[in-house]
């Protein structure tokens, strides 16, 4: 046990028994998100795009671990704003399960992951982007390369309380590609998928320069 867990102990969110952030019997309750589909956000068996919804430089797959709602969403809380990295992992490994059914499951072969990037000076301010922290673990874990290939070229709006249409336009031109060219399937990650606005618009950059799938990764939705 490490020396920081002799002083202060992990604690479960919801009850608050001591181990683990998330005990044993609180993970039973979660109720795990089904698949949709990254374009229109409804069921999707495996959360793949609906045929009616493919486009040439839309996503193809979304994979998701969480719910973001209780414990999930307080987690994910303390990440962002408290730095705490370790539970990233924690969560990580908690919906692993569902990464691996749906994403993850269907080979390595041609794929690389990547990450939706912060504006630089926020990045500076907080000293790390979660959605890379994440994942660089999924890259390791499954054995894949990891390449920063976005960058965000502008500042960008607080995305809570927009609506989808003021997420999208939030968004429209936010990105830009840092590699010449991508050439393989990317697994692009985020720490929350909510409307999916910032992967969508991460996603056309990465199939004009070359993708030829983007799937979504993402810890909760």
């Amino acid at each position: 046990m490490e020396w920081i867990e002799l002083i202060f102990p992990k604690a479960c969110e919801g009850c608050g028994e001591r181990g683990e952030y998330i005990c044993s019997k609180c993970q039973k309750k979660l109720v795990y998100p089904e698949g949709i589909c990254p374009m229109c956000c409804r069921p999707s068996l495996g959360g793949w795009t609906h045929p009616r919804c493919r486009k040439k430089r839309g996503m193809d797959r979304l994979g998701v671990g969480l719910p973001y709602r209780g414990i999930v969403q307080q987690g994910l809380k303390k990440v962002k704003y408290k730095s705490q990295w370790d539970r990233i992992e924690f969560l990580f490994r908690l919906g692993k399960e569902k990464f691996d059914e749906q994403v993850l499951g269907e080979g390595s072969k041609d794929l690389v992951v990547t990450s939706v990037p912060m504006w630089k000076e926020k990045e500076k301010e907080r000293g790390f982007n979660q959605a890379e922290v994440l994942a660089r673990l999924v890259a390791k874990q499954y054995n894949l390369e990891y390449v920063r290939m976005l960058e965000r070229v502008r500042v960008t709006k607080p995305m809570y309380g927009l609506k989808r249409e003021e997420r999208e336009k939030n968004v429209a031109g936010a990105f830009r590609i840092k590699v010449e060219r991508v050439n393989k399937r990317v697994i692009l990650v985020d720490d929350v998928w909510t409307t999916g606005a910032t992967m969508r618009e991460c996603a056309k950059i990465l199939k004009d320069q070359g993708a030829k799938e983007v799937w979504g990764l993402a810890i909760a939705r």
